[in-house]
């Protein structure tokens, strides 16, 4: 079961790189920005991600963008001498960023979960969650989901046509929505 933080509290915790929240079967929802930050980050179009770093999963009319695994890890999870590390660090999406830290919900800014299988947790120092970014991350999810929900059902795009067009829009075009 997940603890819940409140906006002010303070917990212990220190990131391990244990690369256990890497390991677990990936289940991370993408937005089209982690996409376009992915993709520019490794240099290559965003199409060229799909499928082999990213599939897509339609669920009641609504694309959800999912981060791939392969063997229950993550796909960016890489090992070398003995560590762990991820290939994407420094443009990996933004529920990577904010972990062990979870959303509650995409307008909910004065509370956080605080995943139980993180061994970081009651280590370190006392910090204050990253409520900044998960500011930041709700934003680019309400994005997403609202221009997702205007192309689909008010403008009546196929859903995959839709995630598409959003994709090229951000990525290619770099527009902010």
């Amino acid at each position: 079961m997940n603890n819940v933080i409140n906006r002010g509290e303070k917990i212990r915790y220190v990131c391990l790189r244990c690369g256990k929240c890497c390991s677990s079967g990936p289940n991370v929802a993408l937005t089209v920005f982690d996409v376009c930050r992915i993709a520019s980050y490794l240099g290559k179009p965003w199409r060229s991600l799909a499928g082999g770093y990213f599939y897509v999963v339609i669920a009641d009319q609504i694309p959800v963008i999912v981060l791939r695994g392969v063997d229950d890890k993550c796909v960016f999870l890489r090992e070398a001498s003995g560590k762990t590390y991820c290939e994407i660090y420094p443009a990996r999406p933004m529920r990577c960023r904010l972990y062990p830290f979870i959303p509650i919900a995409p307008r909910e800014r004065s509370k956080l979960e605080v995943s139980s299988n993180c061994p970081g947790i009651n280590s370190g120092e006392y910090i204050e969650p990253p409520w900044s970014l998960l500011e930041e991350y709700q934003g680019e999810v309400l994005k997403h989901y609202s221009a997702l929900f205007d192309l689909i059902f008010r403008l009546g795009y196929e859903p995959l046509k839709a995630l598409e067009s959003l994709l090229d829009k951000v990525c290619i075009g770099n527009s902010s929505v």
